[in-house]
């Protein structure tokens, strides 16, 4: 790991342009992730680019970026790196469509930075690490290696990977060094209260009420270990919200008494897409993986090409039958 971290050092050290991405819908540990790595290559006189295909969710649209943010086939094209690096991406595809057909024909070089099971290490450089909290204490070693404090811009990019990934330091994914390294944040500057201010209080009402409702709406299944919700997209259209206004209320299905999988289902152009998220020993990154997703052994996500009630009803078969095999 270290040899690798300082393969990384070397070659931003040895670049000057570069294109950051990460994958579709991305989360706080993906956007805190690419922001902590621009803001690294900034304060190196680097020039980052970044491409996020779906754009920065509503949410994070606080978060302070030191250059453009593309997200169209034909911005990308203009774009000429020496080196890509693609973070939190556990394979190519999960960049989105665009993206993996520039890094199928792109001459420049690629760093693949991530945490997930079964990264099939596509990049030229591959910093891989299943035991580490998230992407963002990976891009952490990295600055370290290259002598940056973990101060301004820089380390709220990386306060907000981690703290994401780990439910804001409360899953067992929760690192020592993942604590080492908000410690360091903190002393920096970063004040946690006006942090959490940005993060938790631009709710709309909108968003509110849309919880409430799905809270009246959740599914109990295969007695009592399943909780989940269905989000059709005429939930979103009709509420005038929009699926990363909750895409945390799987955490609180988890919650549930007796709940061993929490579960939210979401109507997608192409079909269908599932979370999932367990406690302890239930390991839904294989019940995922069975269905050709992938992810965590307590976080797990799957894209199947059927409409929302199939889908709903696959996924718990699927369920059943590995909660049957964990419990033998």
């Amino acid at each position: 790991m270290p040899n690798t971290v300082s393969q990384i050092a070397q070659a931003i050290h040895a670049n000057e342009a570069f294109l950051l991405t990460a994958h579709i819908n991305p989360d706080g540990d993906a956007v805190g992730s690419v922001a902590a790595m621009a803001w690294l290559l900034t304060k190196l006189d680097k020039k980052p680019i970044i491409f996020l295909e779906s754009g920065i969710p509503a949410y994070l649209d606080w978060v302070e970026l030191p250059c453009a943010v593309l997200s169209t086939a034909g911005e990308l094209a203009t774009c000429k790196p020496e080196q890509i690096i693609v973070m939190d991406c556990g394979d190519a595809e999960r960049s989105g469509e665009i993206m993996t057909s520039y890094l199928a024909e792109t001459e420049a070089s690629v760093i693949n930075i991530d945490h997930h099971l079964h990264n099939p290490m596509f990049g030229a450089i591959n910093l891989v690490d299943t035991a580490v909290s998230s992407t963002g204490e990976l891009v952490a070693n990295i600055a370290e290696e290259l002598g940056l404090a973990f101060e301004g811009f820089l380390g709220e990019g990386l306060y907000l990977a981690i703290s994401s990934d780990t439910g804001r330091f409360a899953f067992n994914n929760t690192t020592a060094r993942a604590h080492e390294i908000a410690s360091q944040v903190v002393r920096s500057g970063l004040r946690a209260g006006d942090f959490n201010e940005k993060l938790d209080s631009d709710w709309s009402v909108n968003k509110i009420r849309l919880w409430a409702e799905l809270f009246s709406n959740i599914e109990i299944a295969l007695n009592g270990k399943v909780a989940y919700l269905t989000l059709p997209k005429a939930l979103f259209e009709r509420t005038g919200t929009e699926y990363s206004d909750i895409e945390l209320i799987i955490n609180y299905l988890r919650k549930i008494e007796n709940v061993d999988v929490a579960m939210t289902v979401r109507e997608t152009e192409t079909g269908s897409k599932a979370s999932l998220r367990s406690h302890g020993a239930v390991d839904v990154q294989k019940m995922a993986a069975s269905l050709g997703g992938g992810g965590h052994k307590n976080a797990a996500g799957i894209s199947l090409d059927l409409p929302l009630d199939a889908a709903v009803e696959t996924l718990l078969a699927t369920i059943d039958q590995n909660l049957v095999l964990n419990e033998a």
